[in-house]
């Protein structure tokens, strides 16, 4: 019995994945190539070398393209972090245009600014998604297997349910209001440009489903073409999946913008009814004479980088979020 790259690498480090693949792939062409040299021989569910070498090459191409997503994906992530370390308003440091904005405007606006990346947080979309990617490789598996009459079905149902349920969370209504302020609709911007491209990715892989790979499996005789298309359907998820993994990382950006005010001068913003739980000071962040006590008992240290500190409750009981 076979196994399934894809699976063995999941959950593994990038590049402890990546080299299991690789390994794994060279095992199959070994045993494809002998088949397709002696025509006839090797493990019986090998039956054809040609088919066989395709679908060795088939399920290495999928495998490995998940390992480079993921990859890419955690470099970026530690890049990210290795970011932060060196310094912790790195963001800003790295002149993303939402960070360069007066800390008075971003501690004004920051419980709005949360709120909207809450609600474009993929968070919800992902386990769809996933599942959609686990089952599509499975059916590539399953095409031309003796069980392909009986469980490709199923699994097409299910993938119908998973794209329409991943398309439904996709919906975002990006149009705000035109008093909303300026500040708020560059947030949003910098959100919607991605949400939006994640959500044209989903639509495409949804419609090539319904117009495209579950007519072909309605054929009564044969699946001829299937594999291609379920392949085409294999990259179309693999490309909303890096787009999903593109939104977070911008939902984190402003989450990180709405919350980071270490080294700011913050001594002529009026912070009455603003929610401070979550921000992060230092030292050199200088607060409002009348508000610099009630800060001070409201924070604890950070924990992942010496000499920040975050509010973790809001210093005064009668704050009222001012934006709310």
């Amino acid at each position: 019995m076979t196994t399934d790259p894809a699976r063995e690498a999941h959950g593994r480090h990038p590049d402890e994945a990546l080299g299991l693949l690789l390994t794994t792939a060279h095992d199959r062409l070994v045993t494809a190539v002998r088949d397709r040299l002696s025509a006839g021989g090797g493990v019986p569910e090998l039956r054809d070398p040609d088919l066989t070498l395709g679908r060795a090459l088939a399920a290495v191409h999928r495998a490995l393209g998940t390992s480079v997503a993921l990859r890419l994906t955690g470099e970026a992530d530690r890049d990210a972090d290795d970011a932060s370390a060196e310094h912790p308003g790195s963001l800003r440091a790295h002149g993303h245009p939402l960070a360069d904005r007066v800390a008075s405007v971003r501690i004004r606006y920051r419980g709005r600014a949360l709120r909207t990346a809450r609600s474009y947080d993929p968070g919800e979309l992902m386990p769809a998604l996933a599942g959609a990617r686990r089952i599509t490789g499975d059916v590539i598996e399953l095409i031309g297997s003796d069980a392909a009459d009986t469980r490709i079905p199923s699994s097409i149902r299910e993938l119908e349910r998973l794209l329409e349920e991943a398309e439904g969370l996709t919906e975002h209504d990006s149009a705000p209001a035109d008093s909303t302020p300026e500040y708020l609709r560059a947030v949003e911007r910098s959100l919607a440009v991605h949400a939006q491209l994640l959500q044209r990715a989903v639509r495409d892989a949804h419609q090539l489903l319904k117009e495209e790979l579950v007519p072909v499996f309605a054929e009564p005789v044969g699946h001829l073409g299937s594999e291609m298309v379920t392949r085409d359907l294999a990259d179309d998820l693999e490309q909303a999946w890096v787009k999903a993994h593109d939104l977070s990382r911008a939902v984190a950006v402003v989450e990180a913008v709405s919350n980071d005010f270490t080294g700011e001068d913050l001594r002529q913003v009026d912070l009455s009814g603003v929610s401070l739980a979550g921000v992060l000071w230092n030292a050199s962040t200088v607060w409002p004479e009348a508000w610099e006590s009630f800060v001070i008992r409201a924070s604890a240290p950070e924990g992942t980088e010496p000499g920040v500190l975050v509010v973790t409750a809001d210093p005064c009981d009668t704050a009222a979020s001012a934006d709310a």
